[in-house]
């Protein structure tokens, strides 16, 4: 198992509380490949900006296609091969330290992923 089994795991338990119908798993693969496409397209922006690697192309649009393989493998994933109730399992037999280095990693990714983003984001669109 993975940092992003654990990822999707946490994810679906998030809204495993708030939606009782069945689809807190499709919550978590959505929410999974959303912070993964986000992070990819931060560090586009990234190189883009400071490195000058000319990888954003013209058309913002035309960014959705480097997510795309991360939502299909992603998806696939998920909804086909691994299933939530496997990484259950391995999550339960998991000892207390472990489980706790691993939230706080995932806290610490989350934290790290989502506002330095926004700020890259805000700051360089600010200085164009």
């Amino acid at each position: 198992m993975f940092f992003l089994d654990y990822l999707y795991y946490q994810f679906t338990n998030f809204y495993y509380y708030f939606e009782k119908d069945g689809t807190h798993k499709a919550s978590g693969i959505i929410l999974t490949c959303g912070m993964l496409s986000w992070n990819l397209i931060f560090l586009m922006i990234v190189f883009d900006r400071f490195y000058a690697k000319n990888l954003i192309p013209d058309n913002k649009y035309a960014m959705l296609l480097y997510c795309l393989p991360i939502i299909l493998l992603i998806g696939l994933r998920y909804w086909k091969f691994t299933s939530y109730e496997e990484i259950r399992e391995k999550v339960k037999s998991f000892s207390n330290t472990t489980k706790i280095i691993a939230d706080i990693l995932l806290i610490l990714y989350v934290i790290i992923s989502l506002p330095v983003f926004i700020y890259i984001a805000a700051y360089i669109g600010n200085h164009k």
